[in-house]
């Protein structure tokens, strides 16, 4: 998939995501909410249809007051026993006159009570159903809630009180089956004091159930409400609506929804008995689902529209971007594949200008600094070989008088009877500074073989146990003498043996072992073994009882000549160059060294190894080169046949290019170096002839070959083109002598395959 297709499908998405998750995210909620809204409707309806009662009950609320407020209530209700019997019955009987002549007409109230301060009935009135008038009787009437009646008499409350619903299908009366009561305190003539007593009347709602055949009145326990004279639904209305019983649990205002039918139930009243009385009514819902569709159709209308624009946009976008990333790849592309430096010219944003400026300059300070580099390259190469070749002439010439000082100072120490004590002393000093001296020298050489990859690894299996029983051994004398135990630990586990060189392990061990030695003043030092975890195979460990190392410090101490302080140098003495050298052969061997330590508790330096050191990758610190061949391989060519010939390297890789300089040096040819294409043409411009031509077939910013196809262009029909190519790409050689190479070299190869290579190319036979 090309770059301009991934920024506009990226565009595209970023916009498009967000989109559809708000319509998945919200249009659900709004449906939801308009349904939501419907129902609410839909139950204002049916509470309207209620409605009546309300205003009904309201205008009630009003007659149970008016009739609280009485001219004689204590002579009513007989309290106190201020009132005799004839009293009493003479109010009782004007007050029956006055009921009939206020409250004649108001049919629905079929009885009035009145209780005195203890709460005991004592005056009622029922509506004779024949002639409508207020008389007294002996039929006592419906009893009023204790708990009510308790809340109005203890003076908390003065607000009129609706009782629960009564159904009494046994009633004689059809007026007293389905009825409410409403309840008032009488109060008292003294402020302050608590009501003398109450007065309730009794209405009758049955009007409610026989107004309305659609709505559905059901108990909670599911069967419909059955009244006289009004016909009623048979069965039970938890068969009729399966999952009522459920529902009806949380007493709570619910819909009713199986397939197209939706009915809503509200818990309408609560019954003396205390259960609850529902009320319900089938919602017709077409209204709801054609507004619905017509909510969903228009919001996939404008999404569709939305869509249709994100992607004209996230297609300008995109035309934008790729013209500027075009550019923007091409002139990175040229600037590190060349020293010459690239313009970038935006329109556009202010921001877009700056960036193209800002890329400009920086095309020019890489391109200056590419220069300079490689000239640094060049200076540091050849610096690198005098440095090579001094230490190898120093140390050859410094080594001779060095034995002979170290010799005759140890013979001069040994002569006890002919030297003075003073004497003998001093040609102590003399052999001990001379030993030192040794052992700088040959550490410097050490880190110059390394790091020059000259250094040869012999691979071979080794016993762990008896290494380090060697190391225990050899040391064992020194730390003796500064009263110090060195002891020894092989873990369980730890594996027997390892391939790897025994020589440079063992190095590094000594050099951890004499760290210890030198900065341990009493206590002991561990040398253990261990296996280790992947991709590791045995830890080998020096623990001490020093001075340790700050945490601070413990990453200088790894490099050259550098210790944990200056004060540590001048009092222990040291070059700094043992850890060095340690963990640069640990990288040859394949491992690694680890430090744990704490100034004050001392140091554990561990050499984490594995099963087998490869030879392949262990002879060079680069993987896929070869480490310097042996002296005889290189005397093996024909020396007199390639000597004063010139040959131009191409090689970008700086250790390649030390470790082929050595050998070609080593043949009396004259050698040049080349980065690249552009500093190879003013190489050759500069030369009158090039007799050989060694170049990396795989040259970083080209595919394989291409470069010796390039290189043609400037060389002369003389010119014998070699082309250096990894094992591994055996399948391009026959492509690289297609482009122009006179022949191959596999590389990693000896010195004495090379010099076969360009021995079959010299131009008459050699000798």
């Amino acid at each position: 998939m090309s770059l301009r297709m991934r920024i506009l499908l990226f565009l595209f998405l970023f916009g498009l995501v967000p989109l559809l998750l708000a319509v998945v995210i919200n249009l659900p909620l709004v449906l939801e909410r308009v349904d939501l809204f419907y129902r609410h409707a839909f139950l204002q309806n049916l509470r309207a249809d209620f409605s009546d009662l309300d205003q009904h009950l309201a205008s009630r609320d009003a007659s149970v007051r008016m009739l609280s407020k009485l001219p004689e209530p204590g002579a009513l209700v007989g309290s106190k026993g201020t009132h005799d019997e004839a009293e009493i019955d003479l109010a009782r009987a004007r007050y029956t006159q006055w009921i009939n002549r206020i409250l004649g007409e108001e049919r629905d109230i079929t009885e009035i009570l009145f209780l005195d301060e203890q709460g005991i009935e004592r005056f009622w009135l029922v509506r004779d159903s024949s002639s409508g008038e207020w008389q007294p009787t002996k039929r006592r009437p419906h009893g009023v809630p204790p708990d009510q009646v308790a809340l109005l008499l203890s003076g908390r409350m003065s607000n009129v009180v609706l009782s629960p619903l009564r159904i009494d299908l046994t009633a004689d009366d059809r007026a007293r089956v389905f009825t409410l009561q409403l309840l008032s305190p009488i109060a008292s003539a003294v402020p302050g004091e608590p009501p003398i007593g109450l007065v309730a009347i009794t209405l009758d709602i049955a009007g409610l159930v026989r107004r309305d055949n659609k709505t559905l009145w059901v108990h909670d326990d599911g069967g419909y409400l059955h009244l006289p004279d009004i016909p009623s639904r048979e069965g039970n209305a938890f068969e009729d609506y399966p999952g009522l019983a459920e529902e009806f649990k949380a007493n709570r205002v619910i819909l009713w929804e199986q397939g197209n039918q939706r009915v809503i139930w509200v818990p309408m009243f609560r019954t003396v008995d205390g259960r609850t009385l529902w009320v319900g009514r089938p919602v017709d819902d077409e209204p709801l689902q054609v507004f619905r569709t017509e909510i969903v159709l228009r919001v996939l209308l404008i999404v569709l529209g939305l869509i249709v624009l994100q992607f004209m946009v996230a297609r300008w976008i995109t035309r934008r971007a790729e013209r500027v990333g075009r550019d923007l790849t091409e002139g990175v592309q040229r600037t590190l594949e060349s020293d010459q430096p690239v313009v970038f010219d935006w329109s556009g944003s202010p921001e877009l200008r700056q960036l193209a400026g800002d890329l400009t300059r920086l095309s020019r300070t890489h391109a200056s600094q590419t220069r300079n580099l490689r000239e640094h390259a060049r200076e540091l190469e050849a610096t690198n070989r005098y440095k090579s070749q001094f230490l190898a002439n120093v140390s050859h010439e410094l080594r001779t008088p060095l034995n002979s000082i170290l010799l005759l100072s140890k013979l001069l120490a040994g002569k006890t009877g002919e030297l003075s004590d003073e004497s003998r002393q001093q040609a102590e000093v003399i052999n001990k500074a001379g030993c030192d001296l040794k052992a700088l020298i040959d550490n410097i050489l050490d880190l110059s073989r390394i790091e020059a990859g000259r250094l040869d690894l012999h691979v071979e299996p080794v016993v762990i146990s008896d290494l380090l029983e060697d190391l225990r051994l050899l040391l064992d004398p020194q730390f003796e003498a500064k009263a110090l135990r060195l002891e020894l630990h092989v873990a369980p586990g730890t594996p027997v043996d390892i391939e790897t060189d025994a020589d440079k392990v063992r190095q590094v061990l000594k050099n951890f072992l004499a760290n210890a030695l030198k900065f341990t003043e009493r206590g002991l030092v561990t040398l253990r073994a261990a296996a280790a975890p992947a991709p590791f195979a045995v830890a080998l460990s020096v623990k001490d009882t020093g001075i340790g190392i700050p945490l601070s410090k413990q990453a200088v101490i790894f490099e050259a000549f550098q210790q944990a302080d200056g004060s540590t140098s001048r009092r222990y003495g040291g070059t700094g160059l043992g850890l060095t050298i340690s963990r640069q052969l640990a990288d040859l061997l394949g491992g690694e060294i680890r430090l744990r330590s704490e100034a004050g508790r001392g140091a554990e330096f561990t050499l984490l190894l594995p099963a087998v050191c490869s030879e392949d990758e262990a002879q060079s610190p680069v993987a896929g080169y070869v480490a310097a061949p042996a002296p005889d391989e290189e005397a093996e060519p024909a020396p007199r046949g390639l000597h004063g010939l010139h040959v131009l390297l191409m090689e970008p890789d700086v250790r390649s290019q030390l470790r082929l300089s050595g050998v070609l040096h080593g043949w009396g040819m004259h050698l040049h170096l080349a980065d690249d294409l552009d500093e190879a043409a003013e190489t050759l411009e500069e030369l009158d002839r090039v007799d050989f031509l060694l170049i990396d077939a795989l040259m970083p910013g080209d595919d394989a070959c291409v470069t010796i196809e390039k290189m043609r262009e400037h060389l002369g029909p003389a010119t014998v083109v070699i082309g250096l190519m990894p094992a591994d790409r055996e399948d391009a050689r026959e492509i690289c002598l297609g482009k122009g190479a006179d022949d191959v070299a596999t590389l990693p190869c000896s010195a004495r395959e090379l010099a076969e290579v360009l021995v079959r190319h010299l131009p008459g036979p050699v000798e």
